[in-house]
């Protein structure tokens, strides 16, 4: 059997595919956790991951959420301006994931389809080359 068989080739070139588009990032803004029962939180979290693996296809490329406590805004190197949360619980950024997507209008209409929009924003940004 040929070490570049047709179902490898196909993963090879969407692997490809993948690695070549923009990558965008998702910011999400408001902060409902502590309200949530384990519960709540379990099922949030299995939607979260059937869109990934439904919706997203291979384009999810990395996200967690982020602690409530346990955070710093630094203005200099000497300078720590507050201890966190830093903003109103509706601006506060509760985690963040990236996406692979062709441009930001795709990027936007997968972000769409996400079980976590209602319940929190969405901030659709891309990511610059480096």
């Amino acid at each position: 059997m040929s070490y570049f068989g047709p179902a490898r080739l196909t993963r090879l070139h969407y692997s490809l595919k993948t690695f070549f588009m923009n990558q965008f990032l998702i910011l999400v803004r408001g902060s409902d956790h502590s309200v949530l029962s384990p519960e709540q939180t379990q099922k949030r979290m299995e939607l979260f991951g059937e869109w990934v693996q439904n919706v997203l296809t291979g384009r999810y490329v990395a996200g967690a959420p982020l602690e409530d406590t346990d955070a710093r805004l630094l203005t200099s190197k000497n300078e720590v301006l507050t201890d966190g949360p830093f903003l109103e619980s509706k601006e506060m950024i509760s985690g963040y994931f990236i996406i692979s997507a062709n441009d930001i209008g795709e990027a936007t209409e997968l972000t769409k389809q996400c079980p976590l929009l209602g319940q929190f924003r969405l901030e659709v940004r891309r990511l610059k080359p480096m």
